[in-house]
């Protein structure tokens, strides 16, 4: 009986070994930019903070990634305590679906994301096991021109596209990987499926999704990521598309809005070549279904 069971379980675990194996893990970075005007109210009335909607959605995500890390910054308001600045960053860090680390951080010195980057090479898995890349940014819409006034609590800063940018090649010299390039950049942001965006970003990713218009919330659903991440093979372009056509149904069911989504195939093209585009769109309706977030 004994030798029975010896037996089962190594049958068990052999098994559990293989579809491991079988599929392959996500390393997915997510920055929230919440130091602006996020504020919206429910159809009660209620005052909301989308940012801080979309970092729960986040923390959902990453609790369900079974395979993979997933690192989640949050950008808040700076505040003081008395005569104190307090951090305005939060930093939470999950492995296969664990949360491992929670931190907060001052962002009133730094640029270009380089104390993101600097807590992703802290914590990243050394692993020679390759993983797919992702990035999502949720913020307004990314300046194309030099601008001021993005950070709410830091006006004086500059930002636009190029600046982003920067930020982006200092997010990727921190991953553990044979690749220089993210295998999905996503923009949730109002009108940055644009050329100049595609231009700053297209050496950083192979596939961009961003929306040439605006986005209800500036926000993209990433739940799908979960589902996908059991995937025993994960193509990029799939999960870009699937990623795409579920947050597009969401805005769907709780806006009348229009709703644009591309996905822009950014691999081995030209400074002259157009991309390749996945489009999803629906014209606008009159008014506004639901106002929440789900």
């Amino acid at each position: 009986m004994l030798a029975k069971k010896i037996f089962l379980f190594f049958i068990i675990l052999n098994w559990s070994i293989f579809i491991s194996a079988q599929s392959e893990g996500l390393r997915i970075i997510y920055i929230i930019h919440g130091d602006g005007n996020y504020l919206f109210h429910d159809e009660e009335g209620n005052a909301m903070n989308a940012a801080e909607i979309i970092i729960e959605q986040s923390k959902y995500v990453a609790e369900n990634i079974n395979k993979g890390e997933v690192f989640i910054f949050y950008q808040k308001p700076a505040s003081n305590f008395l005569f104190f600045a307090k951090d305005d960053g939060e930093f939470y860090y999950y492995q296969n679906g664990v949360k491992v680390s929670e931190e907060s951080y001052s962002r009133k010195n730094a640029v270009d994301f380089e104390i993101e980057a600097g807590l992703i090479r802290k914590y990243s898995e050394s692993s020679t096991e390759e993983m797919k890349n992702i990035f999502l940014y949720y913020g307004h819409e990314i300046p194309l021109q030099k601008s001021f006034g993005y950070h709410s609590s830091y006006f004086e800063k500059e930002f636009d596209i190029n600046f982003f940018a920067d930020g982006v090649k200092n997010l990727i010299t921190t991953l553990n990987s044979s690749e220089d390039k993210f295998d999905l950049i996503v923009l949730s942001t109002c009108r940055n499926g644009n050329r100049e965006t595609i231009s700053a970003l297209s050496t950083f990713t192979n596939y961009l999704l961003a929306s040439p218009g605006d986005i209800h919330l500036s926000y993209l659903n990433s739940e799908s990521l979960i589902s996908l991440s059991k995937k025993k093979s994960l193509d990029i372009y799939y999960l870009a598309k699937q990623f795409a056509q579920s947050a597009f149904e969401k805005l769907s069911g709780e806006t009348s809005t229009e709703i644009h989504i591309n996905v822009y195939n950014l691999r081995n093209i030209s400074e002259k070549e157009e991309p390749a585009i996945t489009e999803f769109y629906r014209a606008p309706k009159f008014g506004r279904k639901n106002s929440s977030l789900k």
